[in-house]
């Protein structure tokens, strides 16, 4: 929350809320407090309860207060995630569907067949899978539903392969 810590110091008595001293130290001339902030405390609370319930992650959720700090000093924390695309998906059924789509697509047909080998590729490829999952989806996908469903459609594609 170093944005808030900035906007504190740029706001206050002397318009900026800030002091030099001789020795060349920044002194705040009142505490850090959401106080002083552009971002209010009940849109911080807001943000806090989105990473909390994982509608957002904590990435979107940085990307989130800083358009809340720089640029929308009004709107609640979900109708901004909402208007960027950034919320998190955590539906396994469309995850499932999305990582058909990566494991199956015919530019992945070579690391697919590697998979399938099993041993040391198994681990290797799918790393590779979830990093194109995760590609594919923007960076929305919940990790560990994600993770889950990749696991499931590897294994009915590829099924009892063992590393």
């Amino acid at each position: 929350f170093a944005l808030i810590k900035e906007s504190a110091t740029k706001r206050g008595d002397d318009q900026t809320g800030t002091s030099t001293e001789g020795d060349g130290v920044l002194k705040l001339n009142h505490p850090i407090s959401v106080k002083y902030s552009n971002v209010d405390a009940t849109r911080l609370g807001s943000l806090v309860s989105l990473v909390v319930r994982e509608t957002v992650s904590s990435t979107q959720a940085k990307k989130l207060l800083n358009v809340m700090y720089n640029d929308d000093l009004v709107s609640l924390p979900i109708d901004i995630a909402e208007s960027n695309g950034w919320k998190l998906i955590k539906d396994p059924l469309v995850l499932r569907d999305l990582c058909e789509s990566v494991i199956l697509n015919e530019k992945n047909a070579k690391q697919f067949e590697q998979y399938k080998q099993g041993g040391k590729h198994v681990r290797k490829m799918t790393k590779f899978f979830t990093g194109k999952v995760m590609a594919a989806s923007k960076g929305n996908a919940h990790p560990e539903v994600m993770a889950q469903s990749l696991g499931e459609t590897l294994e009915k594609f590829a099924p009892g392969v063992k590393a």
